[in-house]
């Protein structure tokens, strides 16, 4: 609490009375408390953060890094869970204000990956990047680079299914019917 209202900072040259005393030594013990459980509350908050974040890149860390402020009610500890997280404060900052960017980017990915779900499933069978920017542009006039064809299938996880191998390969190989012989003549017909 803030004491500058009340008291001049001076010390006090007379002496407190018993009532006094106990006022000021409740408030201590409330004060105290308030701190334990501060420290309690901030001991399972950092192992639960340095658990979640092993081996992860800052950008999947800021996230939980605001999360764990609104959530705990730790307002002013940013740079304790940065630092905690050996991760820049200033990343954290501008990650804070590129959230509606991020928002929008998504919003144009999802957009995105309607128009090459629907080329993907196009007459039953599953394409690869190639063949969805071909049906793109020549059958809807949409034109997306493969790169970014290729980065949204990552992101949502879309894969074409390669071919399978010919199993009658592997029984030949198995029964040794194409064996390979020795070149015994070597080209010498006429002896």
């Amino acid at each position: 609490t803030d004491s500058r209202k009340a008291g001049s900072g001076r010390p006090l040259k007379r002496e407190l009375t018993p009532s006094e005393v106990i006022e000021r030594q409740e408030a201590r013990i409330k004060l105290l408390e308030g701190q334990v459980e501060l420290l309690k509350k901030l001991e399972v908050t950092e192992r639960r953060l340095l658990n979640e974040t092993k081996n992860l890149e800052p950008s999947r860390v800021y996230p939980l890094i605001s999360e764990t402020i609104k959530q705990g009610g730790f307002k002013r500890m940013t740079k304790y869970f940065c630092d905690l997280l050996k991760v820049s404060r200033s990343g954290y900052y501008s990650f804070l204000q590129a959230y509606t960017l991020r928002e929008a980017r998504e919003q144009l990915d999802l957009e995105a990956k309607e128009v090459i779900l629907k080329a993907f499933n196009r007459r039953g069978y599953k394409k690869g990047s190639r063949s969805i920017k071909m049906i793109l542009e020549n059958e809807y006039n949409i034109i997306f680079s493969r790169k970014k064809i290729q980065r949204i299938m990552k992101k949502y996880g879309i894969v074409c299914p390669h071919r399978k191998a010919n199993p009658y390969k592997k029984i030949a190989k198995a029964t040794k019917e194409h064996q390979v012989v020795p070149n015994k003549l070597n080209r010498e017909f006429k002896q």
